[in-house]
């Protein structure tokens, strides 16, 4: 059972990386080339025009800064993994790929993501909370887009 188990995790990882599209291929690229604060630059960005696309409520400002803080601090996160990805990626050109150590890897990077992600709900459940119906579907689909794009960074 338990080879199974590996044999379809190195398969479905051999298999996620053969249908990324080209798209999301250049997307990476492009992200890949900007420096550490651009690209945290660019999740503040985010932050802020979900804030105006919220149109928060002097009483629903007051759950803002702790979910500002988490996507600040998520953004920077982002950031330095892609950094590190970068010169990651440019130190095995040069030789052959470890399956075993890309595996141990990406289950790194997903353990990281999960903390990530629930420290992202735990800030954004005041807010949420604090927000009408219309906020929240608005809230909930930015959240959902950030939690599909977390594989690019």
């Amino acid at each position: 059972m338990r080879k199974a188990l590996i044999l379809f995790t190195t398969a479905a990882l051999v298999a996620g990386s053969a249908l990324t599209g080209s798209a999301v291929a250049r997307d990476r690229t492009d992200r890949a080339e900007l420096p550490a604060n651009q690209i945290a630059d660019q999740a503040d960005a985010r932050t802020a025009r979900i804030k105006a696309d919220l149109r928060l409520t002097p009483e629903q400002e007051k759950n803002w800064s702790g979910f500002e803080s988490a996507m600040h601090d998520l953004g920077k996160k982002r950031a330095d993994r892609a950094i590190a990805a970068r010169a990651e990626e440019a130190q095995q050109k040069s030789g052959p790929v470890n399956a075993i150590e890309l595996m141990r890897k990406q289950a790194n990077l997903e353990s990281e993501h999960a903390v990530d992600q629930k420290a992202l709900a735990d800030a954004a459940q005041p807010l949420y909370a604090s927000l009408d119906a219309q906020q929240k579907r608005r809230l909930a689909d930015e959240l959902k887009r950030l939690s599909r794009e977390r594989g690019v960074n």
